[in-house]
């Protein structure tokens, strides 16, 4: 399924509809977020119900979040070229969603215009609340399955040794 979300992303046509105005664009692009919001606080709380529950639709949600914000990205450079400095190909706005997600920001791909900072704000204030919660929910998850494993799998076994046979035997 993530596979197919990114074929999604390199495949969807983004040429602008003469009839599509700002207002309309950007109503549009907020009832997108507020709908991909909604899907991540489901499985969110989905995760938070039930332990046993598998990731693949936090995590997929994740990569949604990731592939949607860069596309909105790629349109508003299509858009308006000067928006967004050194983004040109979708590859680009895949890069500049991603290390603006993990807040590292190398800088050469950087928001220039106003409609593009706004952009990144509102992607910034997203990943507070939404991706932070499933990250920290996908790694708690992890952790706690690691440590059900450790119990599971009893004491560590020590060696000893003996001085008439110094072979390593288990106890």
């Amino acid at each position: 399924m993530t596979a197919l979300l990114v074929v999604f992303y390199f495949l969807v046509p983004v040429d602008s509809d003469p009839r599509g105005g700002l207002v309309l664009r950007t109503l549009l692009a907020l009832i997108l977020f507020a709908v991909l919001g909604a899907i991540v606080l489901v499985q969110v709380r989905q995760v938070i119900a039930d332990s046993e529950r598998h990731l693949d639709g936090l995590i997929l949600a994740m990569v949604l979040v990731w592939v949607l914000f860069s596309l909105a990205f790629y349109i508003t450079s299509r858009q308006e070229p000067t928006e967004v400095a050194g983004l040109h190909t979708r590859l680009d706005a895949l890069y500049f969603t991603a290390s603006t997600i993990l807040t590292i920001g190398f800088g050469d791909i950087h928001a220039a215009g106003q409609t593009a900072r706004a952009l990144v704000l509102l992607q910034m204030a997203f990943d507070v609340v939404f991706v932070t919660a499933a990250a920290h929910l996908v790694s708690r998850r992890l952790r706690s399955r690691a440590v059900a494993r450790g119990r599971q799998a009893g004491p560590p076994r020590r060696e000893t040794t003996s001085a008439a046979d110094p072979t390593p035997r288990q106890q």
